[in-house]
């Protein structure tokens, strides 16, 4: 259950390619959090050391959050 004071914010990962250290593979997170500066915390701590962490403007709606199972303090790679 998503409490009143809860946001899903969508963070971009940029971290290098195992197979190709040159290039960088980006990925994108939702997590479930009071504030951005939490969700991005949340997602370094899930992600490799040394990966570029930062933050969309986009967020998921309550029903989306909910669909996805996404759970407050979790990363969830979309």
């Amino acid at each position: 259950m998503i409490e009143p004071n809860q946001t899903a914010y969508i963070v971009k990962v940029a971290c290098p390619d195992e197979d190709a250290p040159e290039q960088l593979l980006t990925l994108f997170y939702a997590v479930l959090a009071e504030d951005p500066e939490r969700g991005i915390q949340i997602v370094k701590d899930a992600v490799r050391a040394g990966a570029e962490v930062t933050l969309t403007e986009v967020r998921l709606s309550q029903a989306t959050a909910q669909a996805i199972d996404l759970l407050p303090g979790y990363a969830r790679a979309l």
